[in-house]
């Protein structure tokens, strides 16, 4: 599991460190770097298995620099696995350093309680592999699911598809999953009803597509029985595609959500929280990581599981954890954590300006 993320020279933190649980919520104003811890976390995870010209690519190193800086890029992860703390650390370099085989080189230090060990000339994920924490972390997907993209017909040719960052291929896993592994169908299906109690059956159903065959996700509504999904709430196909792609046995150990409350009712909202929190509990190696705005998604989190983001006058990133807002002490038991956040601006306290 990760514990902390340190991110210098990256967009618009100069020199950040975030530390992470097995929930952990960001919140603040748009521009405030939220959604930049989550590059920061899916880019480090995709060199695991990714080769580095092609993480590197888009966008290029230089368009993620903070400004002003001449770099490098240095993003760090602190981590725990099988009792073992580990830290490693990537410095991205900005201008075109390349080896013999035209690829970004990367440099990187790794340690744990065994002592440092030598950086490598090998390619980061190949040393990444030899290393003991290269089964315990895969590369991890940003979700921000689009209910357009979730609710057209599906064609997939992969023998395991997965759910794509923004919801496609939700009906073509649910196909599979309906044929391979009916009890996670059925598990998926459950906990949407829960989330959203109109919701009484999920159904998928093949359909014509380009003189091929493709997959369309159908709801039997409380008293609307076959609805097509394009019918159907937002709100509801974005939590079908989040379940999906967490219970589905090839979704991700660290899960990014981007957005977390976008498009769903704040009972929804509440109840989806509520739900993730029972997933996290059934699934010991799942970590997620989510930004919002909703003060109800607060609620039902504990401050300190809460890091605040803000802007500097000068630009930079400030961020401190909700538990350290100045009356969190005085206020516990009496404020839920969406009304503590909402007390004061965050460059008040966060940024200690104004």
């Amino acid at each position: 599991m990760l514990t902390s993320i340190r991110l210098q020279n990256f967009k618009g933190h100069l020199d950040t460190t975030v530390r992470l649980g097995r929930l952990t919520v960001l919140v603040g104003p748009n521009g405030a770097g939220k959604t930049s811890v989550l590059q920061a976390l899916r880019t480090v995870t995709e060199l695991v298995d990714t080769a580095p010209q092609r993480v590197l690519d888009d966008p290029p190193p230089a368009d993620l620099l903070h400004r002003g800086s001449s770099g490098p890029i240095l993003l760090g992860l602190d981590g725990s696995d099988a009792d073992v703390l580990w830290r490693i650390s990537v410095e991205i370099p900005v201008s075109t350093m390349q080896n013999a085989d035209n690829r970004p080189t990367l440099a990187w230090a790794y340690s744990d309680t065994s002592g440092q060990q030598p950086q490598a000339d090998l390619p980061f994920r190949k040393c990444w592999g030899s290393l003991p924490l290269g089964g315990s972390l895969g590369a991890a997907v940003i979700y921000r699911f689009d209910a357009r993209v979730i609710a057209a017909v599906a064609e997939s040719d992969e023998i395991t598809p997965q759910v794509a960052s923004d919801g496609q291929d939700t009906a073509a896993v649910l196909a599979f999953l309906k044929l391979e592994h009916e009890e996670v169908f059925d598990r998926i299906e459950a906990e949407l009803c829960r989330v959203v109690p109109n919701v009484e059956r999920v159904r998928v159903r093949r359909v014509p597509i380009h003189k091929r065959v493709g997959h369309k996700v159908f709801l039997d509504l409380r008293g609307a029985p076959g609805i097509p999904a394009n019918v159907a709430s937002e709100g509801t196909l974005v939590t079908l595609a989040l379940l999906t792609a967490l219970l589905s046995n090839t979704g991700p150990r660290l899960v990014l959500l981007d957005d977390l409350d976008h498009a769903l009712h704040p009972e929804a909202q509440i109840e989806l929280v509520r739900q993730l929190r029972r997933l996290l509990d059934e699934m010991p190696d799942l970590q997620i990581v989510a930004s919002t705005h909703s003060p109800y998604i607060l609620d039902e989190l504990d401050p300190s599981d809460i890091q605040v983001f803000a802007l500097r006058k000068d630009g930079d990133v400030a961020t401190k954890r909700l538990s350290e807002h100045p009356q969190a002490s005085q206020t516990a038991g009496a404020l839920t954590a969406g009304q503590l956040w909402s007390l004061d601006p965050e460059r008040r306290w966060v940024a200690e300006e104004g």
